[in-house]
């Protein structure tokens, strides 16, 4: 990553401050890995010096990785040193690399007074190479190994540019106390693909204050006709609006939405969202001047239908973002979403980097739900067919009540970007 593009994605995210698949449809299940009890150590006083060029963002940074005295490796977990080539802010990073060999790389600290969590949502700053995918999770030990607060994130690309996770609550063990913290432990394992190395980078561990109210989102792709016809009076129902991923090339066609059932949804509060269509192909796959080409006419084919809110946002195609596909996204852009695998932490630090999990994923999908309310976070649910096809219109029926009974505010991307 240039320094350049480092600068641009500081910038971008600075100015926005506190904002705050197989072909078209396929759905992508997360799992959980086993976890290693690590030895104690004492630390030391937070005496690390402060980087000058922290980026502008919500919250404070706890964490900057100047001072790597504090940390070590799991036994049999890789290697931790500083990263000094293109930091994310100050002069290094934490670097964390495993060998073909070894299942993961693996790096804490201990904290021996305690730290109180109990009201923030944490964020880390995340570079990764050599692979398309990578699982990170980040786990609080309150106070101890037995309770166990833990954050997963799937990060789908792209590679060699810093992007930050704004984590979610994933698991909760036992019952961990957020105000007495006595470690916190950091994971990079293989995902997708299960060989090669794994060479990561974080960098800028950070708090934001939780609001009050969990929040989630109802994210519609491929531009489906049972999004309209089996979800759309269902929600009508409850007052949820939701957010519509339109694949331009698609609508008008058997079994996708006309442009009359668009603006429906539009006149309803819901936003159309840019969706390119990219086949069976990732966008990443196409040259950078391809890419730009369908990012550039899918926004402007919803700004000249009348959808210029539903075009700030940007649902990827398949997932993967690549690092010309990032950078383009946030040019055109100010919002974007992709699988994640769970819920994510408010207020955002990186609106392009917004993670979604399936609707359809039954208790799971319950279960982020009620971590959402509960943690102030923001889940947003990936649907794809609504119907005999997918997700049976009772259980979707179901899940509305589920959620209209949780203590949540459903949200469009539109009012997740102004109120955020």
């Amino acid at each position: 990553m240039t320094n350049r593009n480092r600068r641009t994605f500081i910038t971008t995210v600075a100015a926005t401050g506190t904002l705050g698949l197989a072909g078209c449809l396929s759905s992508v299940r997360e799992w959980r890995g086993g976890d290693e009890e690590s030895p104690s150590q004492p630390d030391g006083e937070d005496d690390e010096p402060e980087p000058s060029d922290l980026p502008d963002l919500p919250g404070e940074s706890i964490e900057t990785f100047e001072n790597l005295d504090e940390w070590a490796s799991l036994i049999d977990a890789g290697s931790l040193e500083a990263g000094t080539d293109d930091p994310y802010a100050g002069s290094q990073s934490a670097h964390l690399t495993a060998d073909e060999e070894t299942d993961y790389a693996a790096i804490y600290r201990t904290i021996s007074d305690g730290m109180d969590l109990r009201d923030s949502n944490l964020s880390l700053a995340v570079s990764f190479t050599g692979r398309d995918q990578l699982r990170l999770t980040l786990e609080l030990f309150a106070p101890n190994s037995r309770n166990v607060y833990t954050m997963r994130r799937t990060l789908t690309g792209p590679t060699d540019r810093w992007v930050r996770v704004d984590f979610g609550t994933t698991r909760v063990e036992t019952q961990p106390d957020l105000s007495d913290v006595r470690e916190i432990r950091l994971t990079a394992r293989r995902r997708g693909d299960r060989t090669g190395s794994i060479d990561c980078r974080v960098d800028d561990l950070r708090t934001v204050d939780r609001p009050e109210t969990g929040r989630v989102m109802l994210l519609f792709d491929g531009t489906l006709e049972s999004h309209h016809t089996n979800a759309f009076e269902r929600m009508q129902e409850y007052g949820f609006s939701g957010v519509e991923a339109v694949i331009p090339e698609a609508v008008g066609e058997q079994g996708r939405l006309t442009i009359d059932a668009l603006s429906e949804l539009d006149d309803a509060g819901w936003d159309m969202a840019a969706r390119p269509r990219t086949g069976a192909r990732s966008i990443h796959e196409f040259s950078p001047e391809e890419q730009e080409g369908m990012i550039r006419r899918t926004k402007a084919y919803l700004e000249n239908r009348g959808f210029a809110d539903g075009a700030k946002h940007f649902v990827t195609p398949r997932n993967v973002l690549g690092s010309d596909t990032i950078d383009l996204v946030r040019e055109y852009h100010e919002q974007a979403f992709r699988y994640g695998g769970g819920p994510n932490g408010v207020p955002l630090t990186d609106p392009h980097n917004v993670g979604f999990f399936s609707g359809d994923a039954g208790a799971e999908t319950e279960r982020y739900v009620d971590y959402a309310a509960e943690y102030g976070q923001l889940a947003v649910l990936h649907f794809e067919y609504i119907g005999q096809e997918g997700l049976s219109e009772r259980a979707f029926d179901d899940l509305l009540e589920y959620i209209d009974d949780a203590d949540v505010e459903v949200v469009t991307a539109t009012e997740l970007l102004e109120g955020s």
